[in-house]
């Protein structure tokens, strides 16, 4: 009986050693591992010589789009959250100097009208005084506290009180 002629092909010495040691590694004979390799770039209508090249394209590509994304999510971020904080924290610096200037000329004008009052006069003044500072130092740590408990996310985002529909949630009584 004659033996099946199969057909041959010629690489270079350097290819041949790495396609019989890869074959070697998954433990498949060097026909076999050739043949897999033949069927993966002719199935997938490969070219291997370009292919190569073109997958790190691929993947630079794939990364600058990620990149991209990330970018562009941050300028929403910016735009949507720190813009309208940055706004607020301003309306609030402005609001406070204000308030520091008119407090100044109000200052001013209450020492004229002081030094024409009696040391009685002062002493009730300075009383009414010392009960305001107190009630107002007060109301400052009480809405300071009520502030930062509404502020305070519990859970998934939520905050401290709040519902699936956003309204306050209260606790049955038992």
């Amino acid at each position: 009986m004659a033996k099946e002629q199969k057909p041959q092909i010629r690489v270079n010495a350097t290819s041949h050693r790495a396609a019989a040691k890869a074959a070697t590694r998954l433990k498949m004979s060097l026909g076999e591992y050739t043949e897999a390799a033949l069927d993966y770039f002719t199935g997938r209508q490969l070219n291997p010589a370009d292919d190569v090249a073109r997958e790190g394209q691929l993947i630079m590509q794939q990364v600058k789009k990620l990149g991209d994304r990330v970018f562009s999510y941050m300028q929403e971020e910016e735009r949507s959250l720190l813009l309208p904080m940055l706004e607020e924290m301003l309306r609030s610096r402005i609001t406070l100097e204000r308030v520091l200037r008119m407090n100044e000329i109000l200052v001013n004008n209450l020492n004229g009208q002081l030094s024409l009052l009696s040391e009685g006069q002062l002493a009730a003044h300075r009383e009414t005084l010392k009960k305001l500072r107190q009630q107002n130092d007060e109301a400052v740590e009480r809405q300071l506290k009520e502030a930062l408990a509404g502020a305070q996310p519990v859970g998934s985002g939520k905050k401290v009180g709040e519902g699936q529909s956003g309204k306050k949630y209260t606790e049955p009584s038992s």
